[in-house]
């Protein structure tokens, strides 16, 4: 290695090192582990009390919620708290007021039992899913305002690190505090994840205003005389309006969809096939927490590198094309033995591919996004991307159970080939939707 790569590598770790930069590894800690219960430990939860696959895969339609918080995103975006908004800022106001409600709703969940109450662990599972995806919404927006947008790399990879290293937290923690003390104190325990978020955002403050950029203050010259009208108008209409007069805007929202839905329909059938394997609790936090977690760990590293030296479009496509073949690694798990050396091998290939796309797609989202409309435009593309998990996901129970494990990760990996597709499109074009 020449003395010019050291420095960079070293000028590189120091950027890790910024207060704010830091700052989002908390708030990493506090968005990552409501969907880690969402999407993993319920149905490991489920599973354990003989709830059917089908029933399973239905709960994926609780992350519907993840899929529309663009909805409601403008109010979170805009809406003041009143005293809680002139106290403590816009976005710290939501994100304590949100935590507050989540824990609360963790606590309640806990006591019930999905052989009894599976209706009603249903409904407060949608509400976690619609509390985490509001969180989201708030965290997203400060995390992007907070730091500078030639650090927006960094910010990706910081946040990453922090969501990854709650799932694992999350995930190894509730499995080893269920097979010992139950799963009551072990869902609990999740309530003490929110702290590294809330911490974080005590510490750095509440982020300075941005400046107007030309297209607000072209579009507040054409104001109409109800401030309510205009304040309506600027919090629900104009972050679309701004993102729709971008070029090209359509084939970035068609690919945005597309670009991990293999991905997101194998997240959901993971946890059936460990348990229907015979994999017990400390088999899946062993190989599926641990040796998963480094793996992750280093792609989310390796992940923030690539985006960085050697361009947006060929990471997204290496990273694309990773993700996809990982899903007939699956392919490979479910036809063999279970050995706890061959979920290890499949699910260390998963998250590193996994790790590497979540970074490159942050940081992507955080390039496109308007610092006028930050709340509302990161929440349209998020959405957007969790689309494919909501549709396609609910019904992956039933395509599993009607085609068996194998050919069903084959039919995740096939999903994942028209997002590559577009993606070869939007390089040829070179299409990158300017900013206004």
């Amino acid at each position: 290695m020449t003395r010019l790569s050291i420095q960079q590598f070293q000028s590189g770790l120091k950027q890790y090192s910024d207060p704010k930069v830091v700052a989002t590894f908390g708030l990493g800690m506090s968005s990552g582990f409501p969907l880690s219960f969402v999407i993993a430990l319920l149905g490991i939860w489920l599973s354990r009390y003989n709830v059917s696959k089908s029933d399973v895969g239905l709960f994926a339609l609780i992350t519907t919620f993840y899929t529309w918080k663009f909805l409601w995103s403008p109010a979170i975006d805009r809406l003041s708290l009143g005293p809680i908004t002139r106290y403590f800022g816009q976005r710290r106001g939501w994100l304590w007021l949100i935590q507050v409600v989540m824990a609360i709703a963790l606590i309640f969940i806990a006591q019930l039992s999905p052989d009894k109450d599976l209706y009603a662990i249903a409904v407060l599972a949608a509400f976690i899913a619609f509390l985490s995806a509001s969180q989201d919404i708030v965290i997203d927006a400060y995390r992007i305002e907070i730091v500078d947008g030639d650090d927006q790399g960094y910010s990706a990879a910081s946040y990453v690190f922090g969501y990854r290293t709650s799932n694992f937290i999350a995930n190894i923690g509730v499995l080893a505090l269920a097979e010992f003390y139950g799963w009551s104190i072990a869902i609990m325990a999740l309530t003490f994840l929110l702290l590294p978020g809330a911490i974080a955002a005590l510490l750095i403050g509440e982020p300075e205003a941005k400046d107007e950029t030309d297209f607000l203050r072209q579009e507040r010259q054409s104001q109409t005389s109800s401030i309510f009208i205009e304040k309506f108008r600027e919090a629900v209409v104009l972050p679309f309006k701004e993102f729709i007069r971008r070029p090209n805007w359509w084939l970035i929202l068609l690919f945005i969809f597309l670009y991990k839905a293999g991905d997101a329909v194998t997240a959901i059938m993971t946890s059936p096939l460990i348990v229907e394997m015979g994999y017990s609790n400390i088999d899946i936090a062993w190989a599926n927490k641990t040796v998963g977690f480094i793996s992750l760990m280093l792609g989310v590293g390796i992940g923030a590198m690539l985006y960085k030296k050697i361009g947006m479009y060929q990471a997204l496509l290496l990273t694309g094309v990773l993700m996809m073949l990982t899903n007939l690694v699956f392919a490979w798990l479910s036809a063999g033995e279970a050995e706890d050396w061959r979920l290890a091998v499949t699910i260390g290939a998963e998250n590193f591919a996994t790790g590497l796309g979540t970074t490159v797609i942050i940081a992507y989202y955080a390039n496109l996004c308007n610092v006028n409309f930050t709340a509302t435009q990161f929440a349209l593309l998020s959405s957007l991307g969790n689309q494919a998990r909501t549709l396609l996901g609910a019904p992956s129970g039933f395509v599993a159970e009607a085609i068996g494990w194998v050919e069903f990760f084959i039919y995740a990996t096939m999903l994942a080939i028209p997002g590559l597709i577009l993606l070869g499109i939007l390089w040829k074009l070179d299409i990158r939707a300017q900013k206004e």
